[in-house]
């Protein structure tokens, strides 16, 4: 960001480029991408000759919030005759802007030398808004030093409504619209002021903006403070409900924590160091309770005396986000059970080598044995029946042939 305010130039060239902006002393790409281009809806509200129009608007773009001031000058392309045609610029702020009249007084300064740079009998001469000449504003850096903050705005939510007020356009005048024409931003993404009676007229016909005079703006104003009072008394409401609610919960959630503090402690007296990380825990949570209730009813004052709702929820949505985490890490206390006496037991059955225990183990031994001396017999009795054998061949072999024929 080279800072935080910087010119937009813009204009209708005709054939082939049409509207075009570009952007001047300072801005970045982030937002050149992305922020809306300042081109009029001319169905809506159109420009005629020897007219104006000023206006705010409220942005959201390249993740900066932005508030742009502009004016639109009646300007004839060249080779055209088309209504509605335009020169214009815009002064746009990030996150902050500037006193008022500082922002008229550089805002028509850059415009009339655009105009008188850029024009020849009311017509543009040039093609595109990157060959626009301009000139630094006198009092361009001056604005720096006069900055302030937008309370109560949001720039991320578009209402795509759009208000016309038909009134003095004077600096003087302007100022004041300008001043007040920031709240109304919540309700409208852009408001645009002219005091040409024809500009008007044709915004009234068309009836696509809303058009109002300077009383009709002041009673836009007036209806929005019945709607921030309204939110105000809203707000305090829902705090005081929260903080009475708080009380009761607190109460219960102590009371169940003391609870089981105790079982712990009667469970487990070995376990000095987690009951003491327990109590711990107990004295952050009453301490949150106790300072989450003060900070709500800083709140309740903030509103009271300053009653801007936005910033109150803002700063109510961080206590509560930082309320609500050191909670989360600290109700959570470890209950602990007291040992199993069956684990050893199963444990025990498991790491037998035998399933059925020593019963198992001196019957298999008896078989083991029993086994072993039946294959004992059964070897001698092999051994005698061979012996045998070879003596009836010897027999047979040395007896004389006349005894073999007795025999058989």
């Amino acid at each position: 960001m080279d800072s935080n305010y910087f010119f937009s130039a813009f204009g209708t060239f005709g054939n082939p480029n049409g509207f075009r902006q570009t952007f001047f002393l300072g801005g970045n790409q982030s937002i050149a991408r992305e922020i809306r281009t300042f081109d009029l809806k001319t169905d809506a509200i159109k420009l005629f000759p020897q007219s104006n129009i000023y206006s705010i608007r409220k942005d959201y773009a390249g993740g900066y919030n932005l508030i742009s001031y502009s004016v639109y000058t009646f300007a004839k392309e060249q080779n055209s005759d088309r209504g509605g045609t335009f020169i214009g610029s815009s002064l746009l702020f990030v996150n902050k802007i500037a006193a008022e009249g500082l922002i008229i007084n550089a805002l028509n300064d850059f415009q009339n030398s655009l105009e008188k740079n850029n024009l020849s009998e009311d017509t543009i001469t040039i093609n595109h808004s990157d060959q626009f000449s301009i000139q630094k504003p006198k009092d361009f850096d001056k604005i720096g030093f006069n900055v302030r903050e937008v309370d109560e705005l949001d720039f991320t939510r578009s209402n795509n409504n759009y208000l016309v007020v038909y009134c003095e356009t004077n600096a003087a005048q302007l100022q004041i619209f300008f001043s007040k024409a920031i709240d109304l931003l919540n309700v409208y993404d852009t408001i645009y002021f002219t005091q040409s009676h024809e500009i008007g007229k044709f915004v009234k016909q068309k009836r696509i903006f809303k058009i109002v005079d300077a009383d009709g703006f002041k009673k836009e104003l007036d209806y929005l403070e019945e709607e921030r009072l309204h939110a105000l008394q809203s707000a305090i409401a829902d705090l005081k409900r929260e903080k009475e609610n708080l009380k009761e919960e607190k109460t219960k959630l102590v009371g169940d924590l003391n609870k089981q503090i105790s079982q712990n402690e009667k469970r487990h007296q070995e376990n000095e160091t987690k009951i003491k990380e327990s109590k711990n825990s107990l004295e952050v949570i009453q301490k949150e309770f106790n300072q989450y209730s003060e900070k709500i009813e800083e709140i309740i004052q903030y509103l009271k005396s300053e009653g801007k709702v936005e910033a109150a929820k803002k700063r109510h949505h961080e206590n509560k986000r930082s309320f609500t985490d050191s909670i989360h890490q600290n109700r959570n206390i470890d209950t602990l059970s007291s040992l199993s006496s069956l684990n050893g037991r199963v444990q025990g059955k498991e790491n037998q080598p035998y399933v059925n225990g020593l019963a198992s183990f001196h019957s298999s031994g008896r078989n083991q044995e029993k086994e072993f001396r039946l294959d004992g017999f059964k070897l001698a009795t092999l051994i005698l029946s061979l012996l045998l054998i070879g003596t009836l061949v010897l027999c047979f072999m040395w007896i004389p042939k006349e005894y073999l024929k007795i025999i058989f």
